[in-house]
């Protein structure tokens, strides 16, 4: 059959912007293969969701072309390294669909004498939603109320909550990483640190449960890559300058430790990580800290962005060690931020590591974590 100019034209148009189309969805696979903090590689590790979704797209056209066209050897190449890429996104998410094993084993307890519940909530700093953020509150009745990004404004709308919520940590700011505590059950040595950088403020506290047993909580908000520095900071720097992700991995890793050092105590770190489940840095972190995700085995249960359907990526997060079994973990209702509130619900039981297999480091994971803490510290 001939092909009229016209046609041969589209032809050749269309398996270009198909190839092109198939190596950026390649390259978007490989990228964050790079262990390097550089924030325009480390946003690769956000949209592996999103990218799969594309790749389908990808096989798709090229069996339609198959049908229209015989494809030629390179094109073929094509859609195999692109089945390949495929397999290595759903491989990164798979833990976190209803279809893979549970990683934190379900409570069957009764005695609600050990149980300890979060809310916790980025209200984003110019948020004015307050009143849903308390019908929230009350609806849900959470023992402990994280909230991050918080003002003086929000502090000074949130002042009530005290008389049901009477033990508190507030350190709210100006520059979008102010942090409140809200909890109902008594705080042991309270404190606000400043961990790597002196604007970026973290939590640690005991919290005592109703039968005695005191729990450490770790409350984290770091600084998330790519973000421009000159809004950020309201600095004299270059426009375009933007954070490389060596802060945040410093501070994870530091708390990581810390929870490893701790031994037997159990523990749970929860906040905005400004990371997704499923990147390097997370896993190295639950690794280094031994500490469970309460999301795998369970779904996406993505907490950002609200205004985006397509977009969305788990940030918000409530780690803990063996010695908890999940309750309940729900995302609950958008309330005006670009947050999602993250609902959890956790059993301390001295058992829960029969059931619970604690992930483990190696020397070569203790080298990375010390390396990641020791950049963050220099570069501040």
């Amino acid at each position: 059959m001939t092909i009229k100019p016209s046609e041969r034209v589209l032809n050749r148009i269309c398996r270009i912007a198909l190839a092109l189309f198939s190596l950026a969805l390649v390259c978007s696979t490989a990228i964050p293969l790079i262990h390097t903090d550089q924030w325009w590689i480390r946003i690769f590790d956000f949209p592996r969701v999103q990218i799969s979704v594309l790749m389908g797209l990808a096989l798709a056209a090229y069996v339609a072309l198959s049908f229209w066209r015989r494809m030629r050897i390179w094109e073929y190449v094509l859609a195999a390294m692109v089945v390949l890429s495929l397999i290595w996104q759903l491989i990164a998410i798979a833990p976190y669909t209803a279809f893979y094993p549970k990683e934190m084993s379900e409570s069957r307890q009764d005695n609600d004498s050990n149980r300890i519940s979060l809310l916790i909530y980025n209200v984003r700093y110019d948020n004015r939603e307050v009143k849903a953020l308390l019908k929230l509150i009350r609806d849900n009745d959470p023992d402990i109320i994280l909230l991050s990004e918080t003002t003086k404004w929000w502090l000074e709308q949130l002042e009530g909550l005290e008389d049901d919520y009477p033990f508190t940590l507030f350190q709210p700011q100006d520059n979008h990483y102010g942090m409140l505590l809200f909890s109902r059950q008594e705080l042991v040595n309270p404190e606000i640190r400043f961990l790597i950088e002196s604007e970026i403020p973290s939590i640690r506290t005991q919290v005592r449960l109703p039968s005695g047993k005191l729990v450490t909580l770790y409350g984290v908000h770091p600084r998330p890559p790519g973000l421009d520095l000159s809004e950020e900071e309201e600095a004299e720097a270059d426009g375009d300058e933007r954070a490389d992700s060596d802060m945040r991995d410093a501070e994870l890793m530091l708390v990581a430790k810390e929870v490893k050092e701790l031994g037997e105590v159990p523990v749970i770190v929860a906040g905005d990580f400004n990371d997704v489940a499923w990147s390097h840095t997370t896993h190295l972190f639950q690794r280094t800290g031994g500490l469970l995700d309460p999301r795998v085995g369970r779904g996406l249960m993505n907490t950002f962005d609200t205004r985006s359907r397509l977009l969305r990526y788990p940030l918000d997060h409530a780690f803990a060690s063996e010695h908890f079994l999940l309750v309940e973990l729900r995302r609950l209702p958008d309330i005006g931020s670009d947050h999602f509130p993250l609902f959890v619900v956790l059993d301390y039981d001295p058992d829960a590591s029969i059931e619970n297999e604690e992930p483990q480091s190696d020397a070569d994971d203790e080298q990375e974590a010390e390396e990641a803490i020791d950049k963050g510290k220099n570069s501040e």
